[in-house]
């Protein structure tokens, strides 16, 4: 009975997310070292575990506001450098849901819009369901660098919309505000949307974030998920300084996007900022710990990477580098679910203190 009415040509992509990709094998009675989703390493910020509870007089029966004007508040008043207004604030369920809307908005059956490949699968593939074509410039392993050269490329190709993640997953690499400025003003002239992912923005300064960015054509996507520590959250949000394309997403959004306790835990994160400082020291240690060790193996490769950011891109000339990574109990995200990429590469994500030194003495015997 449903023949013919089930939309699958949203699905022939050929591409599946990273997140849904069948579990891995690993040896039994070891202990696996997570270093797979873009999670925080540290855990569960303590001002969340603090207000979880006292929420027994939080209300749940009823539905939420239909946009959560504290926290916009409050996302205002936090990032100061930004000089934002609450109303130039888009809230959503995850990043993962403004994008989603996003693309309805801005693409459609026919459209195309361009990126830097390899970048994050899944908003990729949310705006393909619109019916719309990707068409990226592609970065050259095993470096994967992003240059200034195809920064200037990606304006002069004529698509309605840009997409760029920064830092870029899976690289980690951050392109400078300078660079994201320059590119979105050449994109301005052109009549061109930029938007920019910064789902790993809270490991760089608040002050190098594209949301100061001041121009109407740029829509800088942030999450609650990796630095902030709330994945479980569901909670996202856009800064969008034009004013027509903010009356345009309120109207598309379905409707109470974001629960009351999910709202309250995410204005709580915000008002504490020690446990994102705390993030950031211990990432910028791990990350350079676990770099130097990899520069160090002859069969691995490790893409230009930033840092202060919590992941990395390792490739090698042959095999499947999940799948021995698995071996070892490392757990990681193949490079299979991204586009361009294959089982020769594989991302990282620094692992939580308590297994540093673990991880470390793991991919050394590699």
């Amino acid at each position: 009975m449903w023949k013919g009415k089930l939309q699958h040509r949203h699905l022939s992509t050929g591409q599946q997310g990273y997140a849904s990709a069948r579990p891995p094998v690993y040896p039994e009675g070891i202990e696996i070292i997570d270093c797979a989703l873009g999670t925080n390493p540290l855990g569960t910020p303590p001002s969340v575990r603090r207000l979880l509870e006292g929420l027994k007089d939080v209300s749940v029966s009823g539905y939420p506001q239909p946009e959560p004007e504290n926290l916009k508040k409050t996302i205002a008043s936090k990032y100061v450098s930004w000089q934002v207004l609450p109303e130039q604030i888009l809230v959503g369920g995850g990043s993962m849901g403004v994008l989603v809307t996003l693309s309805r908005l801005l693409l459609g059956p026919g459209a195309s819009f361009t990126g830097i490949s390899p970048q994050f699968t899944d908003a990729v593939l949310q705006a393909l369901f619109t019916g719309a074509f990707y068409k990226p410039l592609r970065l050259r392993g095993p470096d994967f660098s992003i240059d200034s050269a195809m920064l200037e490329r990606l304006t002069v190709q004529g698509h309605p919309l840009i997409y760029l993640d920064r830092p870029n997953n899976p690289t980690g690499q951050a392109i400078s505000l300078g660079s994201a400025e320059r590119l979105a003003r050449e994109a301005m002239e052109r009549g061109t949307w930029v938007i920019i992912d910064e789902a790993y923005g809270d490991f760089l300064p608040d002050e190098e974030s594209a949301a100061s960015i001041d121009l109407p054509n740029v829509i800088t996507c942030r999450s609650f998920s990796k630095g902030q520590g709330g994945a479980g959250l569901r909670v996202g949000f856009a800064v969008s300084r034009s004013p027509e394309l903010a009356a345009a997403f309120r109207t598309l959004q379905p409707p109470f996007a974001v629960g009351t306790v999910d709202s309250l835990l995410a204005e709580a994160i915000l008002q504490d900022g020690s446990f994102l400082e705390e993030t950031r020291t211990y990432v910028r240690t791990a990350k350079e710990k676990m770099t130097a060790v990899l520069g160090g193996k002859k069969d691995l490769s490790v893409a230009e990477t930033d840092p202060r950011v919590p992941i990395c891109l390792l490739t090698r000339e042959s095999g499947d580098l999940a799948a021995g990574l698995a071996a070892a109990g490392i757990s990681c995200e193949a490079g299979s679910g991204f586009f361009d990429l294959d089982e020769r590469s594989a991302r990282l994500r620094v692992p939580s203190p308590g297994q540093l030194d673990e991880f470390l003495r793991r991919i050394a015997s590699l």
